[in-house]
């Protein structure tokens, strides 16, 4: 591999290597020499960057994740009455766990961190949970969600949208197949909330 003029432009390549390691093999089945390997340096460089391959993955993700978040919300008109810009959001992130590289990551490999690794993943995060929890309160107080208890609030929506991020990977054409699955994802968790009569 040819010579990297930056610190940057290396880590950059081992974060990388690291996705698609991670996407083919999966996290507890990838090695610091895989990814010295692909990226062409030795096991001393990897170790002046990172304390472990933990250590890479949380950095990966608070390099990546941001720009996701802020895509996802982004996408989503902040308008919107809370139950349908609640079902957008949890359509966007049905899709981006199903289908794009950080969202499996994040789904498949975060549980079997560390608790400081979950930790550190869930601070990046952060952006998007903040996000989430402002529009169920908004919801709430409108009248249009059931007023519950915002940590069982909380996993509900993390865990309806994992489960539809699970089915989307599951299928036999995930790209072709996310945003039906989404669609019907997002309306299950909007209906789990909704306030009746």
């Amino acid at each position: 591999m040819a010579m990297r003029t930056s610190t940057d432009e290396l880590r950059d390549a081992m974060f990388d290597a690291a996705r698609d390691l991670i996407a083919e093999v999966g996290f507890s089945e990838m090695s610091h020499a895989d990814i010295t390997s692909v990226v062409g340096i030795g096991r001393t460089t990897f170790y002046e960057h990172f304390s472990s391959k933990e250590d890479l993955l949380i950095q990966l993700v608070r390099r990546d994740l941001p720009k996701t978040t802020e895509d996802i919300l982004a996408a989503v008109d902040p308008d919107l009455p809370p139950d349908e810009r609640l079902g957008q959001l949890a359509a966007k992130m049905v899709e981006f766990v199903g289908t794009d590289h950080m969202g499996l990551i994040l789904h498949t490999e975060v549980p079997r961190l560390s608790p400081d690794g979950q930790r550190g993943i869930a601070e990046a995060h952060e952006g998007l949970a903040s996000e989430f929890a402002n529009v169920y309160r908004a919801g709430v107080m409108a009248g249009i969600f059931v007023s519950s208890p915002p940590r069982l609030a909380g996993r509900m929506i993390e865990q309806i949208i994992m489960t539809g991020g699970k089915v989307v990977m599951d299928a036999p054409d995930p790209v072709a197949q996310a945003k039906e699955i989404a669609a019907d994802t997002a309306r299950i968790l909007v209906a789990a909330f909704i306030a009746t009569g």
